[in-house]
């Protein structure tokens, strides 16, 4: 693999040395803090790719305020697609030769960007980069800090056997080229896009992370990761099954259709995104983070918990558990 230009040459050029891609659906209220996060990065030459997906809450404008201050951050505004076909069009954009993902409810901390690129020049045959993370709660509050594998070989063995790669989405970046190579993101994965895409880049090339938590993302009950964790299972499914097709020089084409047609049926609205009890799953996880750091916090969030699905016994336990320590 060719190693991205010198970056002082690449200044000299005005070329970027990272595009960072975000797609951007309603997220006014923490939108602020994710443009600032990437645009007060240091010793790195950045362009800055917001995909509007049809925001109705404000966004738009708080994008198009931001591009107006600063010209590194260039905003497409189109009708609602889903994240998917979002990160598609912004990927398509981006000009350097390494794409950096940022998700709107999640802040990339100082360092973060020029960390990556010095350890991807460091290793050749690194396609996919991350770095440790902070978890945090929906208030911003910290949950606990997600480790990574830091050995090279060991990350790349755990991400094809056991789909164990970055920590978060966002806190990714990866080679455009390579990205190219494997055809990129693929519109039938409605969720479960990012693990589908890791999988086929480190069939590809080396995986590398930093052991430092340079990203804090959001874990929200009712995000992907929270209210749709049962559809979310369903497409892991399917990209471990297209994985051990590609693995034993078979077809993926049945495994394709199977995520294309729930990913149609998601987007026009004949099934339901989210479910009361994957609600309740992602607020007691919420609350079993928060456990020792913040007692009375992961109470509020086991109540929350059974508001939501009053049959959710295991958030009664663990509420009962509380009672009996008072």
């Amino acid at each position: 693999m060719t190693l991205p230009a010198n970056s002082a040459a690449r200044v000299e050029t005005g070329l970027p040395d990272v595009s960072v891609v975000m797609s951007v659906f309603n997220n006014a209220d923490t939108l602020p803090a994710a443009l600032a996060g990437i645009l007060s990065q240091e010793g790195v030459e950045l362009e800055f790719i917001a995909v509007d997906d049809g925001s109705t809450d404000g966004s738009a404008a708080i994008l198009d305020e931001a591009a107006r201050k600063d010209g590194r951050l260039k905003v497409v505004h189109r009708p609602n697609a889903g994240l998917t076909r979002a990160l598609i069009a912004g990927c398509a954009l981006a000009t350097a030769p390494w794409i950096a993902r940022q998700d709107a409810d999640d802040v990339s901390l100082p360092g973060r960007l020029a960390a990556l690129l010095d350890r991807a020049r460091r290793q050749p045959d690194a396609v996919l980069l991350a770095s440790a993370a902070w978890c945090t709660g929906p208030r911003g509050e910290r949950l606990r800090e997600v480790a990574v594998e830091t050995d090279p070989a060991q990350a790349r063995r755990d991400l094809l056997a056991a789909r164990t790669g970055p920590p978060a989405h966002g806190s990714a970046m990866f080679s455009r080229a390579a990205y190219e190579a494997v055809g990129g993101y693929r519109a039938c994965f409605y969720y479960g896009q990012d693990s589908d895409l890791w999988m086929r880049l480190a069939e590809r090339g080396g995986v590398a992370y930093l052991g430092e938590p340079l990203y804090a993302y959001r874990w929200d009950p009712g995000a992907i990761s929270g209210a749709s964790r049962s559809l979310q299972r369903k497409f892991g499914r399917w990209g471990q099954a297209c994985r051990k097709a590609r693995a034993d020089g078979k077809s993926e084409e049945p495994f394709l259709c199977q995520a294309a047609q729930l990913a149609d049926d998601i987007h026009c609205g004949r099934v339901n995104k989210a479910r009361a009890k994957d609600r309740a799953i992602g607020l007691y996880h919420a609350g079993c983070l928060m456990e020792m750091s913040d007692p009375s916090g992961a109470r509020a969030y086991y109540w929350q918990a059974v508001s939501v699905h009053p049959f959710f016994m295991r958030a009664w336990l663990k509420l009962l558990g509380f009672g009996r320590r008072t």
